[in-house]
């Protein structure tokens, strides 16, 4: 099964670069060396997991890399010449000494194509050339990949017509007829060997720069417990922040839905994009921001933080909320086992309407043991009526009052909160000052 994701809960989570001058949690992790490890970098960013066997193997291998010194040379221009070279047009069907004749008859009048054969082969050969030398040395790791991933190229260049290129190791200058033999093996007979070593290659690099990143930031790595509706971290924290205040967070045992309150600008939004992260994160089997992660294993992760209208098909925010919330039990009662984070629930429409809704539609999600919610609201009152509800429990962000002015700490607290500093705000903004100079 795949693990659930939808675009809404991307755009949330801010996954992917949007612009270039803006980043994204997919940026933190962007230290390859090649176009193709960036590619795959992308590919592993994008396909979460749901399977604790896939996840945590490939937790394994980034911490190899993390932990050992693995010197593969990979030169980002020599393997992007390859991948033109590759590329090119008018693959050989055949070799012989006198089909390289005509070839080189042909290419005679086409230099610049001539020149991109001739030095994407040397390149191959070098590149295949210094792979092999560096994983024949290589001893045996404590890693299945990383061993998979040596044999696999060893056998494919030894036991392969690639092992030609062992005679052009050392050599400078190349005859045309083996140019023209090179490029029918490189391109035609061994095609599929060569790709493969190359992505285990791009592999190699996407796995090495998410050590980096582990090591540079300080991440930590997930734990899967076989529990559900289960969740502990220490020191989480928004990884794209400059100074992130961290938090500790648990959900408590035998709870199913979290319910987060506090006044506007507290941190509520910034926490549950951080906890929803860390989710994701650990999902891919990547490193988590925070200094320790233990959850459950989730089919999926849904998200409505930054919900828009939908004007073309006229659709008011209210009614757009609506309908995320059906779409999302929806998917709850299909595929079972989400994670679900609602921040202000309701908030597109008039406070009696959004408290009677928020409370109406928290008290069937507590019901529902097929997920594990995170909902946040401004509306405390909601948070009163739904106190003796044993399958929620509260966390509060609070603002503290000094001078007349808020000074907010952005540290989780257990409870709900009845501070309200939304007309401090008004009056901070002089806004009833400028309507009223207006009036005058």
């Amino acid at each position: 099964m795949k693990f659930e994701i939808d675009k809404q809960t991307i755009c949330d989570l801010e996954l992917f670069d949007k612009a270039k001058d803006q980043k994204s949690i997919f940026s933190l992790f962007q230290f390859t060396k090649s176009v193709g490890g960036s590619d795959q970098l992308k590919y592993l960013f994008s396909n979460p997991l749901n399977d604790v066997t896939l996840i945590e193997e490939r937790i394994s291998t980034i911490r190899f890399f993390q932990e050992n010194v693995f010197d593969i040379n990979i030169d980002k221009e020599c393997l992007h010449f390859v991948e033109h070279y590759l590329r090119q047009g008018n693959v050989p069907v055949r070799f012989s000494v006198g089909n390289s004749i005509v070839n080189k008859l042909f290419y005679k009048n086409q230099p610049n194509v001539q020149f991109i054969i001739e030095r994407g082969i040397r390149y191959l050969i070098t590149f295949l050339n210094e792979i092999y030398t560096f994983l024949k040395e290589l001893e045996n790791t404590n890693n299945e990949f990383v061993n998979c991933c040596r044999q696999s190229v060893i056998d494919k260049i030894e036991n392969t017509p690639l092992r030609i290129v062992f005679n052009f190791k050392s050599r400078i200058r190349l005859f045309h007829y083996e140019y023209f033999k090179l490029d029918y093996i490189f391109r035609n007979s061994e095609i599929s060997n060569i790709r493969s070593i190359l992505f285990l290659i791009y592999e190699i690099d996407a796995l090495k720069s998410l050590a980096f990143a582990t090591e540079k930031y300080g991440f930590a790595y997930p734990h899967f417990i076989e529990r559900s509706n289960y969740m502990n971290i220490q020191g989480l924290f928004h990884p794209l922040l400059e100074n992130p205040v961290a938090n500790d967070f648990d959900f408590e045992t035998g709870k199913n839905l979290f319910f987060l309150t506090g006044p506007n600008m507290a941190g509520k939004s910034t926490f549950l994009k951080s906890l929803s992260i860390a989710v994701y994160l650990s999902h891919l089997g990547f490193p988590v921001p925070a200094k320790n992660m233990e959850t459950s294993l989730f089919n999926g992760l849904l998200t409505t933080i930054n919900l828009s209208d939908n004007i073309n098909k006229g659709y008011s925010h209210f009614y757009n909320e609506v309908l995320r919330v059906k779409f999302v039990a929806e998917r709850i009662n299909q595929v079972g086992n989400l994670f679900i984070v609602f921040d202000e629930l309701f908030r597109g429409t008039n406070v009696k309407d959004a408290y009677d809704a928020s409370r109406a539609v928290i008290s069937a999600f507590s019901r529902l043991q097929k997920g594990t919610f995170a909902i946040s609201t401004h509306i405390i009152e909601i948070a009163e009526k739904l106190n003796d509800n044993q399958s929620i429990f509260f966390r509060f962000f609070e603002a503290n009052l000094v001078d007349d002015k808020p000074q907010y700490n952005y540290k989780l607290k257990e409870g709900v909160t009845n501070e309200r500093i939304g007309m401090y705000i008004l009056k901070k903004e002089k806004v009833l000052e400028t309507i009223e100079n207006g009036i005058n």
